[in-house]
């Protein structure tokens, strides 16, 4: 293939893809036939399916976009801050915000876990997000780098924060303001830090709580067995 007709190729697809992201918005998932798409994109339903294998696979595409779009408007709103904690803050704000757009609510939030299932909506979603949440946090601490085992854990947090305050409102859950996310967001982040800095006494904390505990259920396990 010629460079112009790749260069033709990639501006069909690309046209595909904003057509259907505009119908499966407007009717969903289930009334945007691939039929209807290929019409409104100007196209046969032949030139459609050289270009995907099948709907689900033009609707992954849209949520993908979808979803760089979404982490690249967090990254700008959070540029308001004036250092990295807040800038995350004003980002994990504008995240929340923004989930509620009715696009985005219906497409990502609502139809997507259904048409890609959940656990290919999740890797979408989380290989987007990290990618954005992980490189924050490091900036947060002011370090060069951080161990994976110390920064994942607390960049899943985040997210799964994120993602549940989304659902939460997206069903209008009366008992849960996005103030009051912000706020345990910036505590939890802030308890992160201060564990940072004691790594040791941290661990030997948990240690000892671990041995406490276990103590408590041989007692319990003795008792019950006497």
């Amino acid at each position: 293939m010629g460079k112009k007709s790749a260069a033709e190729a990639e501006k069909t697809r690309k046209l595909i893809v904003a057509t259907a992201r505009e119908l499966f918005a407007e009717l969903g998932f289930a009334g945007a036939t691939t039929s209807r798409i290929a019409k409104s994109a100007g196209l046969t339903e032949g030139a459609f399916f050289h270009h995907f294998k099948d709907k689900k696979a033009l609707f992954a595409e849209v949520v993908k976009n979808l979803q760089r779009e979404f982490a690249h408007a967090v990254v700008v709103r959070g540029q308001k801050g004036n250092d990295p904690l807040e800038r995350f803050i004003i980002g994990s704000r504008a995240s929340i915000e923004l989930s509620q757009s009715p696009e985005y609510l219906r497409l990502v939030l609502i139809e997507a876990p259904t048409i890609l299932g959940g656990e290919n909506w999740r890797e979408i979603d989380a290989v987007t997000s990290l990618s954005v949440i992980e490189p924050a946090l490091v900036a947060i601490t002011g370090r060069d780098n951080i161990a994976p085992a110390v920064l994942r854990p607390m960049a899943l947090l985040v997210l799964g924060l994120l993602n549940e305050t989304a659902f939460a409102l997206a069903r209008r859950d009366d008992q849960i303001t996005i103030d009051d996310v912000v706020d345990i967001l910036e505590l939890s982040i802030n308890d992160w830090l201060h564990r940072l800095d004691k790594p040791k006494a941290a661990s030997r904390k948990i240690s000892a709580t671990s041995v406490a505990a276990n103590g408590k259920i041989k007692s319990l396990k003795t008792g019950i067995t006497s």
